[in-house]
């Protein structure tokens, strides 16, 4: 493992206490204080020291560091937390003050090509200085205790003896926890001006040698001189915190000394200059050191024209002297010292880790130990007894001798963490025994009293590294709080952890440090945590320095918004705003993608194409527009506000903007990021245009969005509704086209050429990407002719309409129509939209469409080749047919559901041709009826009856077109240019809620000229105000074999609402009244009930037929057959109408469904809900072959009409609605379900296709065409009384039980059994039924054939016995052709030997709450 370097924040601190004539003699020669002077020759080349091994360490270069003792009095007693506050806040007010000039340095830089901070960054150099200069001793850490103290005096004194015994005398002003053991040295220093001859100062000095030691230096200088020497580049020194006195009161500077422009002279309490602000010019490589060898090192790189750098003004023979003098001290005298120190606190340590002492400090640590005990241990710290004096913080004459002999026996001095096992570990780091080191490192960690900031500078790179930088991180902060509150990490450990990165990056090799094993760069970011303060920001900065170094450019660019993020809220805005920056291009450089180049052909997207992390980008962007307006570039913050205003991404981040208290309210929904962009955009371009007038020209700036849909955008000629959806359009055209193209060759011509003089529109569909709302003033297209280029060409003859304002809410689309009319005939082209955002910024959108892609040529199938752009063509021509068509009434319409409507549409020719031929199309769910005199007169009964059949053509074929006789409508057979007509209608509403009525007129000129069409629409509402209802339940009558209930309800809540009549249809069931309402006015919120009895009807044709035409249709389907185009055959239907007798127009009023115009709404109101049903039902099959395999009706339901009126309002109508299905059904689709499951089938590649096919056969499977029922119903007679005497005994009661077959077409086979009752109910008050006789009871019935079987109870007391003692067992048989002919009995059924069971039997018990009972009456007792 090679040497690591250590940090200069790690070297030995020497403290000078020098005497009064010292000063004097410096200041006299120009010279600052003598710890600035010795700095200067630090660090030294090659020195050698050994470890405890007696190995040799040698040191390319060997750091000290000097300050003076009265500072460090001053500063230790600063309270720590205190002072780490001043210090962070000191760090970054240097930070702010050099920022500029370092931008400014940055730029030249990269303008020249310069290579100087391409692995470095000033602000970074600037906080490693700040840090390194700290030499105030700390009570976590030992490395800024004192390790020596040098006394100096001058041979200018009076007495120079006294002097020296007087500053060894002298009392040491520190706390407790400062570890004094220090190495005592005394300096004399010579002058040439000293009143002392040379033999008399070798005498002192021998004199000095002999009553304090070797440890003595004789320096003599030929200081002052004169003149001045010429100055000498120094190394720049560290800068120091200024105390707080001098915060309050700086001195003035001495004369004579030149320091670095950017130098704090502040760094000791005489050196505060009061001077403008400091340079903000970094520092290059510092000048080689000084010392009595010559180097044969450059000279340092010219800096900047304004830099001179630090400089002293000595002599060359000055600067040898003192360059000895360092070195012997350091060789001589602190070495050795130090590697004494190492050798008897290694024994002390060792001792301490043998075996007997490892059990004793294990039993006292689980044992515990006495207070005497551990107040009698000996610590670390100086010994009382070797000082002359009796204060413990005064040395006497001998102690730097009994120093280096007596350093084990020495005291505790504090509460602090520095101990001698710690001081023992920082010198063997000093001395480089990085063995001895590490492993008192190491048992310091373990300990829980530090270490492992240490240990990644001395140990080789591994995973634990990280590990060791994480617990010392973790130490500082201490337990983080669980909630998720801001936590404010104090100022001492955001200093601390800004010491240990600074020392991590200085002393860890860059290529380790960067590795993949480490990572050091989010050392940093831990280090930083979550603190607002600059220095925490510029970790962050240079954390992101070195990953784009490494190439992480995502991650640097996250730690730069972050840094700059920091900086903003500090107050420093030109750093912030050069990290922003820099974040910003990191996020915006492409990363090579390795993907096929199909891929991209495949997604029609260019690999080169990169817009950037959409994500983060705005919000940086947005910063830097703030920033920049912030700083008074308008222009600059104009240009990033305007290219924020884009469409919103859903991972865009929103600003913390309208949080409480830290935390944003879940209730109030998050801030729009679109509407702070807009507002910044919009306050910074109204100051941007008022204060620098017409300079936002030379901008160029540009919309960088769209509000026109080009593809949308249409053109509209007065035949054309811009309502509607465009979907029932095209439908209505498909339908025309279905219906004419059999029976001749014309085409319907498509609208798109407009009229002269005649107003056409440009249907502009604008969309408001935006999540804001915006405005958009003068609003216009612009028109040219399509045979020039110029725009100008067509203001003679074309008028364009412009809209003055247009709002559009947040992602709102609107379609703008734009007025455009024309002179004479032309061919125009609609180039492109204008408009004024926000009545401030011109912008233009393109309505060209790109053209389609061509591969016709090889050439265009290898690359991208489009056809021309595809504009917006009118061709105006004189009038020829036009059609225009209106409602006569244009008021917004409110209906009941049901209601009827008469309406009336004017039909207009505007054109300059005739139409002799008229067709109507409306939509597929839009009943109307064209109201012709005479087509609802019913000439074939004048009075109407309550019976009626119709005859249904039973399909789903859609309506056909209607062709509207003009000769009917209008004085001639054809309407004549300029004339007009009226068109009348009933329109039913039979739907509630808004509702489009869209109608299409199909008209042309002769019977060869082709179609033309014309729209119109019309919004209405219709709302609810009938709830009908309806049940069934099967009837034990033998009158009627259902009883079907209808429940209206009036929903409104104001009006009575009168039902006219009640109609209920079927094909196979007819219904007959069984009571009426006790009312046919139903008030408001009140319900009206009717009931109905049904029973088979099998007058009619159709039903039978029906059935097999579904069954055989199916089967084809399900067996892959292709379908014909075969219709249901027509069916008969039976109607009963029900009305109220109290009403003396009953018998006139009564409506017949076989008028023409309430049979068309029924026909369309049972088309509609079949249809919806059928394709609900049978998703899978298509929609165009629904026609071609259900019919309209399904033979076992019962469909109820009712007719409402509202005489108050003179309005009537009436809603349809699918009733139940009666009958039993027998599954007769389910021998084609299983034909059709267990069928092979070709296997077929798509999956798809086999899901889909089993998805129909699970669907008819479930239909109602295959529906299977228990055709048995049980009636039991209920409340039946007998009276007997039981004073004869006991009596038979006589029971009947009803059983009847509901099947319409299949014949049943049942068994009647009386089981033995259960246990007796005592809560009911019920006896079980004592059966006797005959318990078990067989019949076979026919299709609706019902029988009765009798039973007997005997009866031993009187009493009510319950009659649900009994089970029903069904069998089903196949239909004979026998039993629809004629009814047979039971017994001759059974002796045929006809039957054949269809294989459907079910069991039917009492439903739970069914409890008939008969009474059993003791007359006796009444006698």
């Amino acid at each position: 493992m090679p040497q690591p370097t250590l940090p200069s924040s790690l070297s030995p601190h020497v403290c000078i206490l020098a005497s009064p004539d010292v000063q004097q003699v410096l200041d006299g020669a120009g010279l600052p204080p003598l710890p600035e002077v010795l700095q200067c020759f630090s660090p030294l080349p090659q020195i050698t020291t050994r470890t405890t091994s007696l190995t040799s360490v040698p040191h390319p270069s060997f750091a000290l560091r000097f300050s003076d003792v009265v500072e460090i009095e001053n500063a230790v007693h600063e309270d720590e937390e205190q002072r780490a506050g001043r210090t962070m806040d000191w760090i970054g007010s240097r930070i702010a003050q050099r920022c500029e000039r370092w931008l400014d340095m940055l730029e030249t830089e990269s303008r020249e090509g310069g290579k100087m901070w391409r692995t470095r960054t000033p602000w970074w150099d600037e906080v490693k200085r700040c840090v390194d200069g700290d030499h105030v001793p700390s009570s976590a850490e030992g490395w800024n205790h004192p390790v020596s103290l040098v006394l100096a005096v001058s041979t200018t004194a009076a007495n120079p003896l006294q002097a020296l015994q007087d500053l060894a005398s002298r009392a040491f002003d520190f706390p407790p926890w400062v570890d004094i053991t220090s190495l005592r040295y005394f300096l004399i220093i010579h002058p040439s001006n000293s009143p002392l001859a040379d033999p008399i100062a070798e005498a002192l000095f021998n004199a000095v040698k002999k009553q304090y030691g070797l440890h003595s230096f004789l320096l003599p200088l030929q200081l002052p001189t004169s003149p001045c020497p010429d100055p000498v580049p120094v190394p720049t020194l560290p800068p120091r915190l200024p105390t707080q006195s001098t915060l309050d009161s700086p001195p003035l500077q001495p004369k004579n000394i030149t320091l670095a422009p950017d130098e704090d002279v502040s760094r000791t309490p005489g050196l505060v200059p009061p001077r403008p602000p400091a340079s903000p010019m970094p520092r290059g490589p510092a000048p080689p050191p000084l010392t009595n060898k010559p180097t044969d090192q450059p000279p340092p790189p010219a800096m900047a024209d304004d830099y001179t750098g630090s400089t002293l003004r000595l002599a060359p023979d000055d600067i040898q002297q003192i360059g000895r003098f360092v070195r012997e001290f350091v060789t001589m005298s602190l070495v050795p010292w130090m590697e004494k120190c190492v050798v008897e606190w290694n024994e002390n340590y060792s001792s301490s880790r043998r075996l007997p002492s490892r059990l004793f400090s294990s039993t006292r640590r689980l044992f515990g130990a006495s207070a005497a005990a551990s107040s009698a241990t000996p610590t670390h710290g100086s010994n009382p007894s070797i000082t002359s004096i009796n204060t413990r913080f005064s040395h006497g004459a001998n102690s730097s001798v009994s120093s280096i002999t007596s350093v084990t026996s020495v005291s505790n001095m504090g509460p602090g963490s520095v101990n001698q096992q710690r001081r023992l570990a920082e010198f063997a780091t000093i001395l480089g025994d990085y063995k001895l080191a590490i492993s008192v490192w190491e048992a310091l960690r373990k300990e829980g009293r530090g270490g492992s900031d240490i240990l990644p500078l001395l140990s080789a790179p591994s995973p634990a590294l990280a590990l060791h930088a994480d617990h010392a991180l973790a130490i500082l902060t201490g337990p983080q709080p669980r909630q998720p509150t801001t936590f404010e990490v104090p100022a001492l450990a955001q200093y601390r952890a800004l010491v240990y990165a600074a020392r991590w990056e200085t002393g860890i090799e860059r290529q380790e440090f960067l590795g993949p094993v480490l990572e050091g760069e989010r050392w940093l970011v831990k280090a930083a945590s979550s603190a607002e303060e600059p220095p925490t920001a510029i970790l962050y900065a240079h954390a992101a320095f070195l990953s784009e170094l490494r190439g992480a450019r995502r991650r640097a660019a996250l730690w730069y918004l972050v840094a700059a993020d920091k900086l903003e809220k500090t107050g420093i805005k030109p750093l912030a705003l050069f990290f922003f920056r820099k974040a910003h291009d990191l996020y915006q450089d492409h990363i090579p993608k390795e993907l096929s180049p199909s891929f991209w052909e495949s997604e029609d997207r260019s690999s080169l194409h990169w817009e950037g992390f959409s994500a983060v980008v705005p919000g940086i962007e947005h910063a830097l527009g703030r920033l920049l307006y912030t700083t008074g570039d308008t222009a600059g913050a104009v240009q990033y506000f305007l290219t924020l205003i884009k469409p919103s991404a859903a991972t865009r981040p929103n600003p913390s903007y309208g949080a409480v208290n830290g935390a944003a309210s879940p209730l109030l929904p998050t801030p729009s990021t679109d509407k702070v962009y807009l507002e910044d955009f919009l306050v910074a371009f109204k100051h941007f245009k008022a204060t620098e007038g017409d300079a936002w020209k030379n901008l160029n700036l540009k919309l960088p969005i769209t509000f026109c849909q080009a593809k949308q955008t249409r053109i509209r000629s007065p035949g054309d509704a811009v309502e509607g959806d465009s979907a029932t359009w095209e439908k209505l055209e498909q339908n025309w086209s279905a219906f004419w193209t059999p029976r001749s060759k014309e085409k319907l011509g498509k609208s798109g050429k407009a009229a002269v003089n005649e107003t056409f529109w440009v249907d502009l569909v604008l969309r408001n990407p935006l999540d804001v709302e915006v405005s958009l003033s003068a609003l216009t297209v612009t028109v040219r002719e399509a045979s020039s280029l110029d725009e100008d060409t067509t203001r003679d003859f074309v008028q364009v309409e412009v809209i003055e304002d247009v709002s559009l809410g947040p992602k709102d689309t609107r379609t703008i129509p734009i007025g455009i009319k024309c002179s004479r005939p032309a061919s125009l082209v609609v180039t492109s939209a204008t408009f004024q955002f926000f009545s401030l910024l011109s912008a233009t959108d393109s309505l060209a469409v790109r053209g389609r892609r061509l591969n016709d040529t090889p050439i265009q199938r290898q690359g991208k080749v489009y056809a021309p752009d595809v504009l917006i063509k009118v061709e105006v021509e004189e009038a020829g047919q036009r059609l225009h068509a209106h409602f006569v009434d244009g008021r917004h319409l409110v209906l009941a559901q049901g209601e009827y409507k008469h309406q009336r549409i004017w039909l207009t020719n505007s054109g300059t041709r005739p139409v002799s031929e008229l067709w109507l199309l409306a939509g597929e769910e839009d009943e109307l009826w064209i109201d012709l005199e005479d087509d609802n007169a019913d000439p074939s009964s004048s009075t109407p009856p309550k019976f009626e059949t119709l005859q249904s053509p039973n399909s789903l074929a859609p309506r056909r077109p209607y062709r509207i006789p003009i000769e009917r409508l209008h004085s001639s057979p054809q309407l004549a240019p300029g004339d007009e007509m009226q068109l009348p209608f009933i329109l039913h509403a039979a739907h509630h809620g808004e509702q489009d009525l869209c109608i299409l007129f199909v008209f042309r000129e002769s019977n060869s000229a082709p179609f033309h069409c014309t729209r119109v629409t019309r919004r209405y509402e219709v709302r609810p105000i009938l709830k009908v209802t309806t049940s069934m339940r099967p009837s034990g009558s033998s009158d009627h074999m259902y009883t079907i209930g209808v429940e209206i309800e009036n929903t409104t809540g104001a009006s009575n609402i009168q039902i006219t009549q009640l109609s209920a249809m079927s094909a196979t069931w007819r219904c007959s009244p069984l009571h009426s309402s006790t009312s046919a006015s139903i008030p408001p919120r009140q319900v009206a009930d009717f009931l109905l009895g049904a029973n088979p009807w099998q007058e009619g044709r159709g039903a039978s037929e029906t059935k097999e035409f579904v069954a055989n249709k199916l089967q084809a389907l399900l067996k892959g057959e292709p379908a014909d185009d075969s219709e249901p055959p027509p069916i008969d239907l039976t109607c009963t109408h029900i009305a109220e007798a109290r009403f003396p127009s009953f018998g006139s009023d009564m409506v017949p469904l076989r008028t023409p115009a309430t049979r068309h709404f029924l026909h369309c109101g049972r088309r509609t809900i079949t249809a919806q049903a059928t394709a609900s039902s049978h998703p899978d099959i298509p929609a165009r072959l629904h026609r071609s395999i259900f019919p309209l009706y399904n033979p076992s339901n019962v469909d109820v009409v009712v007719f409402w009126e509202l005489p108050s309002q003179r309005r009537a109508g009436h809603i349809l609605l699918q009733g139940p299905t009666l009958g039993a059904q027998h599954a007769v689709l389910r021998e084609i379900v299983d034909a059709a499951e267990n069928m092979k089938v070709k296997r077929s590649m798509y999956s798809e296709t086999q899901r889909e096919r089993e998805a129909i056969v699970q669907a008819v499977k479930n239909s109602d065409w295959n529906r299977e029922t228990d055709p048995m119903l049980v009636f039991v007679k209920d409340g039946t009384v007998v009276e007997h005497d039981f004073r004869q005994g006991p009596c038979h009661v006589p029971i009947a039980f009803t059983l009847r077959n509901l099947s319409l077409t299949h014949p049943a086979r049942t068994t009647l059994k009386l089981v033995e009752p259960p246990p007796a109910d005592s809560s009911s008050g019920l006896l079980p039924p004592p059966y006797a006789g005959r318990l078990i009871h067989r019949h076979v019935l026919g299709p609706s054939q019902s029988a009765t079987v009798y039973a007997k109870l005997w009866a031993t007391r009187p009493g009510s016995f319950v009659l649900n003692s009994w089970t029903v067992e069904t069998e089903v048989g196949e239909p004979s052709s026998s039993s629809s002919s004629s009814e047979a009995a039971p017994s001759a059924s059974q002796s045929t030997g006809g039957w054949k069971s269809r294989h459907l039997r079910y069991v039917q018990s009492p439903r739970a709450g069914d409890r008939p009972f008969v009474t059993v009456v003791d007359v006796g007792r009444l006698k």
